[in-house]
């Protein structure tokens, strides 16, 4: 009975890690306390009419935690947004709006947050992709701290390079790489085994990327959602560059690329001003839409 227990235990595990997409949760945390960290009082003070004492960190994993509840299926295609090497933002093939999209989702949450007299909204959705056979329309109705919570989430989620990812290998989820002696796709690398290197906690983390000056905060929170997604894009050369393995570049790997130490000094850093980035334009984003008059 204890082995079956133990067994069913590793496997509740293991399906709800494989579930889990976007940054990890510190990753998520990370972004979210800095934005909290760098909002102005008259933000903060909707801030906390909105969630109480709980802090945006806290509701940022909210929701990757629910995509083993299949009602919020639908949910699931707005955490990345999908364009080829060779394809230019002018002409990229864009999913149906019913699908939605982080750009897509983002805007729409936006406006949800804007609009200072709503209680409640409507996300609605199809689940899955055109190509792959569309499933009936779902809806939820949810509340401001629930749109919040989705907002919160998808900003960071725009800053991890491979949520701006190839559709040939799913964002980095279907090349297998060797991580320091543990076999792990290139997509959870970035997700979390970078940041967990470090071995800070997430409120170490955001310390000490919060340590720019007001007029160097100012300059990083600029740009759209675009411009952001734009700047994810960018990286992907730096992402797939496994050095003298870099004919796995695509699919047709033999053998997992082994990354280790040179791989970590090269991405860390990258790492680090995706999440600063990210929670500097979270906070920018939010003072802008609580501002008097806005919500």
């Amino acid at each position: 009975m204890k082995e079956r227990l133990l067994l069913f235990t590793c496997l509740a595990f293991v399906t709800l890690h494989q579930t889990v997409s976007g940054w990890g949760q510190d990753g998520h945390r990370i972004t979210a306390e800095i934005a909290e960290r760098n909002l102005s009082p008259g933000a903060l003070k909707r801030v906390r009419e909105i969630l109480g004492e709980v802090s945006l960190a806290e509701i940022s994993t909210w929701p990757d935690e629910i995509r083993s509840d299949g009602s919020w299926d639908f949910a699931k295609p707005w955490h990345y947004i999908s364009i080829d090497d060779d394809e230019s933002w002018d002409d990229y093939e864009r999913v149906p709006e019913e699908e939605g999209d982080i750009l897509l989702m983002l805007e729409t949450l936006e406006k949800m947050l804007r609009k200072k007299d709503a209680d409640s909204f409507t996300l609605s959705g199809v689940a899955g992709r055109a190509k792959a056979g569309l499933k009936p329309k779902q809806e939820k109705e949810v509340t401001r701290r629930e749109v919040l919570a989705f907002f919160v989430h998808l900003v960071a989620d725009l800053h991890q390079p491979l949520h701006v990812g190839r559709r040939e290998d799913q964002g980095g989820n279907r090349i297998q790489v060797e991580w320091f002696g543990e076999e792990e796709t290139l997509h959870r690398i970035w997700d979390e085994d970078i940041i967990e290197s470090t071995n800070l906690s997430y409120t170490e983390f955001a310390t000490f990327l919060n340590r720019l000056s007001g007029e160097d905060k100012t300059a990083a929170s600029a740009g759209s959602y675009l411009d952001w997604a734009k700047e994810s894009k960018s990286i992907r050369d730096e992402v797939y560059d496994f050095g003298p393995q870099r004919s796995s570049y695509f699919l047709n790997i033999v053998e997992a690329p082994v990354l280790s130490y040179d791989y970590r000094a090269k991405a860390l850093p990258i790492v680090r001003d995706r999440l600063q980035k990210g929670g500097l334009r979270l906070a920018a984003l939010l003072n802008d839409i609580f501002s008097e008059g806005d919500g």
